[in-house]
């Protein structure tokens, strides 16, 4: 990956239907020339697909909250359990951490009753010694994919360097006069 593959993947990061040509005037490419490069970038696995945001309140599903649950379970009951995890849609994510829990859950529902439901299923799983349960009460902000390196280069400056070669500019710090 270059720097011009960089810069793509932020342009289209929050809007991946962006005309390939607004990008390529951006970045001094042709449109072809960024559809290419988004079409490797696909094939290597760089790009892993594309989602569309949707507004939980307009599906009912404004209820958010993180579970830390402590899993001691091992072999086929921990498989079964995180088989579970992956085909429950009310869990949108789910990370084994390290600490005094084992897994961080992000789940969205409709509602208290709902989530108390899928903890109560989550909790019959063997090994589950506990579960502690935030809900959140709004959301200051929520990405849709990794920060990436500003570069802040002309794009004249960028063909064929690889990431590696290029050096992120130094922040700015505003001295307050």
């Amino acid at each position: 990956m270059d720097a011009l593959d960089l810069e793509i993947l932020s342009l289209i990061q929050n809007d991946a239907r962006v005309a390939h040509a607004s990008v390529g005037m951006k970045l001094g490419l042709t449109a072809p020339a960024v559809h290419a490069r988004i079409k490797r970038l696909e094939r290597e696995g760089t790009i892993r697909g594309y989602l569309t945001s949707i507004n939980p309140e307009a599906v009912k599903q404004t209820l958010l909250a993180f579970v830390r649950v402590t899993n001691n379970s091992t072999g086929n009951d921990e498989t079964a359990f995180e088989e579970f995890i992956s085909g429950e849609p009310n869990i949108l994510e789910c990370h084994i951490v390290s600490g005094e829990d084992t897994h961080l859950l992000k789940i969205r529902t409709d509602s208290p009753s709902s989530l108390r439901d899928l903890l109560a299923r989550l909790r019959e799983f063997p090994g589950v010694a506990r579960s502690v349960t935030s809900i959140s009460l709004c959301t200051v902000k929520e990405s849709g994919g990794p920060p990436l390196p500003r570069l802040l280069r002309r794009p004249d400056q960028m063909r064929g360097r690889k990431l590696d070669d290029i050096e992120e500019p130094p922040e700015t710090v505003d001295s307050g006069d």
